[in-house]
């Protein structure tokens, strides 16, 4: 199976190479870093990543061309592979929830700036790039090395993004479990992918777990942590999708946007934290992950909980032991 982690660059920058280190020991197949202004730096720690590593893949999930221009980020993919040839994931996205809360930055035309970063990061990976955009341009760019190409996901949600990630890219980001959604999933990037001549577009779930022998437990602490997939904006179409109750979705929608996000963790419903992440037993979580392959899922990524690095990293080590029981 193909589980992969996250590490959370919210601890010393130094730990994130050890936390590479200990994913790779363990057999996972690849390490993901959120990029976020308020973390460490993502450049930075991926580097140290790949250095301190041999054989796991390294991936973004994911950075946006609002913090990093796209011929920035071409330059990163390409810096990377250098140093670890064919082991690093360029996952992209447009926006995270600060970029409007904090910085202002107006989320229009999610569909149209996508495409733009994914052709300027294709094109300076195998060259000059020749691009100009609404909102990004390239046009005579080029890195000034022989850079090496490798596989570009695209983070997405609704069913536009979803057609145009089968279309245009590598592999597929999204969250969400339930046999419904993951059905919704796959006939979307097909839809995209119609017309396509090379390669496909792997279908890469990303999930909190939560492991404890107390299932009731482990629900408890999963539930805060799905407060933003939970009551975010998403389309209402996809209310029914994930399984959930539109009510209960409307309800916890309305206290996220107040800012009461203790509040809107007690409004977290067992359904709501099962339609996005795995709570339980590390051999129940286990089970989960393999029914998601079962599935049609290529890959899935995993977030684990615990509330220390120490207890992160024991329950990182069960699931290891029950992936491979």
């Amino acid at each position: 199976m193909n589980v992969g982690v996250t590490v959370r660059l919210d601890q010393p920058i130094t730990a994130a190479a050890e936390g590479a280190r200990r994913a790779e020991a363990l057999g996972f197949t690849s390490v993901w870093l959120a990029d976020h202004y308020f973390h460490r730096d993502v450049s930075a720690a991926l580097a140290l990543m790949m250095a301190s590593t041999e054989r796991v893949r390294l991936g973004t999930a994911v950075m946006s061309p609002f913090l990093r221009h796209p011929t920035l980020l071409a330059s990163l993919a390409a810096t990377l592979r250098e140093i670890g040839p064919d082991r690093f994931v360029l996952g992209l996205g447009t926006g995270g929830y600060e970029f409007a809360s904090e910085m202002g930055i107006p989320m229009r035309r999610p569909l149209q700036i996508t495409r733009e970063t994914v052709q300027i990061a294709r094109e300076l990976g195998r060259g000059t790039a020749h691009v100009t955009g609404e909102t990004f341009s390239a046009d005579g760019s080029a890195l000034r090395w022989a850079p090496q190409d490798g596989p570009l996901y695209l983070a997405a949600r609704g069913p536009k993004m979803l057609e145009l990630a089968g279309a245009i890219s590598d592999g597929v980001i999204t969250h969400g479990i339930s046999a419904g959604h993951i059905d919704f999933v796959k006939e979307k990037v097909a839809a995209g992918a119609a017309e396509r001549t090379d390669g496909c577009a792997a279908i890469a779930l990303m999930l909190d777990v939560e492991i404890n022998d107390d299932r009731t437990a482990a629900l408890r602490a999963l539930a805060p942590r799905c407060v933003t997939m939970a009551g975010g904006a998403y389309a209402d179409e996809l209310i029914g999708i994930y399984g959930l109750d539109a009510d209960e979705v409307r309800a916890l929608r309305a206290t996220v946007r107040s800012g009461d996000r203790a509040a809107a963790a007690t409004q977290v419903t067992d359904s709501m934290a099962e339609a996005f992440g795995l709570a339980g037993s590390a051999e129940h979580v286990a089970d989960g992950l393999r029914t998601l392959f079962d599935r049609g899922v290529d890959e899935v990524i995993v977030s684990v909980g615990g509330s220390t690095p120490d207890q992160t990293v024991r329950q990182l080590t069960a699931l290891s032991e029950a992936l491979s029981s």
